[in-house]
């Protein structure tokens, strides 16, 4: 028999507590959602969780509820893994009931058992055939073991997490210290797969928080966070810990404005008078092979060009930790400074050509190489760097325009970010691409505008004015983008999540929000045979285990 785990209770005893609405149990869903309208759909996907747990597992077991969510980040996209700053809310939920093992096996159901089959694995072999004393470049190796059958199988998450955990608990020799015991886990939630809004660090963020209370961990939340994301790279992303932290520190009625390297946290409050629309596109935002390599690469060009800048400008090496760095206020420097920093960046390399500029930072080069295929088209290392200076500035502005409730400032930030996103744009009524390059001329012209004196001019060339080109958008996501954004009522849209399909969100005036969904209804989905996948969502609070 197991021994005891704090907060775990009988099936029995849960599924009492959900029957009862004056529980313990329903009090928490009141905290987690803000209002007691909000508890009967999270209460009811609970139950399916626990009562499909009994089925599988059987009804005396003592199990723990460990509850996880998805997220929205209105603003700071792309740029978590270089310090940049986040603004997300928590929405939906994910239910995940684990019941402690004496061994290390990790048994993983989902409610949804035809898309995602049971899966099992242990610990202990998993690591053992290769100690990871490097984590980085072990799940580099792990993954490349895995390249002729690429699926992505929703238990790597799971993987992901505890292996780490284990990673991170090894004695002087290497040894387990101690050995985890695993969980047999049913899992069940509302958050749409591949929707741009983080399902997968949804399960890591569940997972983690599952397997540290079943072997008594001590960890702090911000520590947890950090956990979460390095380990996520098993999977083969090398994004940060943003939508984790997103996920674990989520607020009713609140914006979680969080900054990176460390972290920080602060709540600011919601837009008054506004909703969330949350549109999914239907396009699968897939982290399957060729859309991971998309996905890394963008990462590789910020690593690449913060290595140049640090070459270029020797004067500034010791202030640029992270990209976040090439700003005005760190460096002590006007935004013309920072322009030439941009400018001496590549537009476009190879990975032969990366190896010919930084012969000195050759290996940790190629260790960035191991992520992903070399893009056919080079590093488009100059566009992306700029949206990730822009963005990062963009989304320290997000505070004080909303503690003032400067919605359509901040909607206007919003609609920038997604520019620097885009692929195609409506000219004459047809859809064409975008060109979000920045040739030498483009810069120089930003250059002289700010030198100008002219105000208007002045104004146009500032730094959180310039999309970038970071350009993980798809056509439909940007048709739903621009149907909000033409649309009475709404102060921004954009495309949410880390790209290549997936979901938008819009800032809509709350008596207009309902006109929103009709007209996103009426001119994307229905004349596209396609089922409505609209609605409002509102901020929710954040993961972890649920003890009453």
């Amino acid at each position: 028999m197991p021994s005891p785990v704090a907060g775990a209770k009988p099936v029995r005893e849960w599924l009492s507590l959900l029957d009862d609405p004056r529980s313990p149990l329903h009090f928490r869903f009141r905290e987690i959602y803000g209002a007691a309208e909000r508890v009967a759909e999270p209460a009811r996907i609970c139950r399916r969780a626990v009562e499909s747990f009994a089925k599988s597992f059987g009804a005396d077991a003592n199990v723990l509820l460990v509850r996880s969510t998805g997220r929205i980040n209105l603003l700071g996209t792309h740029i978590d893994h270089c310090g940049g700053s986040v603004n997300p809310i928590a929405i939906k939920e994910l239910f995940w009931v684990a019941e402690p093992r004496e061994d290390d096996r990790v048994l993983t159901r989902n409610v949804e058992s035809r898309e995602f089959p049971d899966e099992e694995f242990a610990i202990g072999a998993c690591l053992l055939a290769r100690s990871p004393r490097d984590w980085d470049a072990w799940c580099h190796d792990e993954f490349e073991k895995r390249k002729d059958d690429p699926r992505v199988t929703w238990s790597n998450y799971a993987r992901a997490a505890t292996l780490y955990l284990q990673h991170l608990h090894r004695g002087p020799d290497g040894a387990f210290a101690p050995r985890l015991r695993g969980m047999n886990a049913m899992v069940c939630g509302s958050i749409p797969r591949a929707a741009g809004l983080s399902t997968s660090s949804s399960l890591v963020v569940a997972a983690v928080e599952a397997c540290a209370r079943i072997n008594g961990l001590r960890v702090g939340d911000r520590e947890l966070v950090d956990w979460c994301g390095r380990a996520e790279w098993y999977v083969g992303t090398r994004g940060g810990a943003g939508d984790h932290a997103a996920i674990k520190f989520g607020q009713p009625g609140a914006v979680v404005h969080m900054t990176g390297f460390p972290l920080t946290v602060k709540s600011v409050p919601f837009p008054a008078g506004y909703r969330v629309a949350l549109a999914n596109s239907l396009v699968e935002a897939s982290k399957r092979t060729n859309a991971r390599d998309v996905f890394n690469n963008r990462v590789a060009s910020c690593v690449f060009g913060l290595l140049l800048a640090r070459k270029n400008f020797p004067l500034y090496t010791e202030k640029l930790r992270h990209l976040r760095d090439i700003n005005p206020t760190t460096l002590g420097v006007d935004e013309v400074e920072i322009y030439r920093v941009i400018l001496s960046l590549p537009e476009q390399v190879t990975r032969r050509q990366i190896l010919e500029l930084l012969p000195e930072s050759a290996d940790e080069a190629r260790h960035v190489f191991r992520s992903h295929a070399e893009p056919p088209d080079g590093y488009r290392i100059r566009q992306v760097c700029l949206y990730g200076v822009a963005e990062c500035i963009r989304s320290d502005m997000a505070v004080a325009l909303l503690e003032r409730n400067d919605v359509r400032g901040f909607g206007e930030l919003i609609a920038i970010s997604h520019d620097g996103d885009r692929v195609t744009r409506l000219v004459g009524g047809r859809r064409a691409p975008t060109d979000n390059r920045y040739p030498d001329a483009r810069l120089a012209g930003l250059i002289a505008d700010l030198r100008s004196g002219d105000p208007a001019r002045v104004a146009r060339a500032q730094l959180w004015r310039q999309p970038g080109g970071y350009d993980v958008s798809v056509p439909e996501v940007d048709e739903l983008v621009d149907l909000s954004l033409s649309a009475p009522g709404v102060a921004g849209a954009e495309r949410v999540g880390a790209g290549l399909g997936g979901s938008i969100v819009a800032l809509v005036e709350e008596e207009r929000a309902g006109d929103l969904i009709e007209r996103l209804a009426e001119r994307y989905y229905r004349p596209r045979g396609l089922p409505v996948c609209a609605e409002i969502v509102a901020p929710v609070g954040g993961a972890g285990v649920i003890d009453v």
